[in-house]
């Protein structure tokens, strides 16, 4: 039987990276081909097939598609970045190849974080309603209803994209009018901080019914000394847990955006003061960056997520805490990735010298 044949577009962000890596990890073989805008990151990767593309707003990236999706007789198409997987979503009904997306509406309600978190509020999911901010009006508005510190975010994009905590109306002032001065063009909104621990939840569904998830805690970032607010989303150590309270609101997260979930959904959580975990994104339609995490820890979902978009039956998995407790993934820029588990670390501890007559010997 011939491999299958999977169009991975955006394919030189680490995410998609990783997606390709759980592939080359499956129990079978497939001819990967990569699409990407950046010719030097078309230099990464173990694929079968790269080509250069257009950007995904160029009037002609759908006809690239159908070229590309000809030429190396693509089965699936897969897109990481969220223009892409806005874009495919959108187009489905034009491109050559299925694709195992959301609805486009869930989409648009996914990147668009005020949306959800609107969602959230009236489904008693989160307790504070967000606020949108552009002038100070929206900013003294903001913190009458949610008092300070406040956590103030774009409402759209990846890597906690313009986020910060604020704790005085003046530095909230400053730190809008360095993005509109930098010619930043996003909307802001304004949320409650949580103060408590960080959670990113993976899962993935077919038809409405939950497949496989799993849960890890975020312990350290990746250059998070880079960031204001020390967050940064990339997590250079996560801890996978299995925490019934994070699996029970990730997935009331994600059916209150979409009553029958189609395809991978990642949520990501903070606690509160009081230890509840709350949604604070997510993202639709493409798997985690930390996707290599789970399938090296025992769960491949990249690839049960392509066998589901080839028309596969859906595969006998645990629906929640798919992969063991306690796993460490280790990961940072030039440094690799480790998993290892509790208990198994390397490192030794050098005890203080013992004192007395038989140390001095």
């Amino acid at each position: 039987m011939a491999a299958p044949r999977v169009l991975l577009t955006g394919c030189g962000s680490p995410a998609s990276q990783n997606v390709l890596r759980c592939l080359r990890l499956a129990p079978e073989p497939f001819y990967v081909v990569g699409a990407d805008a950046n010719r030097y990151h078309l230099e990464w990767g173990d694929f079968d097939a790269v080509y250069e593309a257009p950007l995904t707003g160029d009037p002609g990236y759908l006809d690239f598609l159908n070229r590309v999706c000809d030429i190396e007789r693509v089965g699936f198409i897969h897109g990481q970045p969220d223009w892409d997987v806005a874009f495919l979503a959108a187009h489905r009904e034009r491109l050559p190849a299925p694709t195992f997306l959301p609805h486009p509406k869930a989409i648009r309600r996914a990147q668009n974080k005020y949306t959800s978190a609107c969602l959230w509020y009236h489904e008693t999911i989160r307790e504070d309603a967000p606020v949108l901010v552009h002038d100070e009006w929206d900013l003294r508005r903001a913190e009458a209803s949610l008092g300070l510190p406040a956590w103030l975010r774009a409402t759209s994009g990846a890597g906690a994209r313009g986020s910060c905590k604020v704790v005085a109306l003046d530095q909230a002032r400053a730190w809008l009018d360095y993005w509109r001065l930098s010619g930043a063009e996003w909307d802001f909104m304004a949320q409650c901080y949580l103060p408590g621990r960080e959670y990113a939840f993976q899962s993935l569904w077919h038809a409405g019914r939950l497949i496989a998830s799993a849960a890890r805690e975020r312990l350290e970032f990746v250059f998070p000394q880079h960031a204001p607010s020390g967050v940064t989303s990339s997590a250079a150590v996560s801890r996978s847990v299995r925490d019934a309270a994070v699996n029970r609101v990730a997935t009331g997260a994600i059916l209150a955006l979409d009553p029958s979930p189609h395809g991978a959904y990642a949520v990501d959580l903070k606690c509160d003061a009081e230890g509840r975990p709350r949604p604070t994104e997510i993202n639709a339609g493409r798997l985690s960056t930390t996707s290599l995490f789970l399938a090296a820890a025992g769960c491949n979902l990249p690839y049960h997520y392509v066998s589901l978009g080839l028309g596969r039956k859906p595969p006998k998995l645990p629906r929640y805490d798919a992969i063991p407790p306690d796993c460490y993934w280790i990961r940072h820029i030039d440094c690799g990735q480790v998993l290892i588990c509790e208990g198994a670390w390397r490192a030794r501890r050098a005890e203080p010298a013992a004192t007395g007559s038989s140390a001095r010997r």
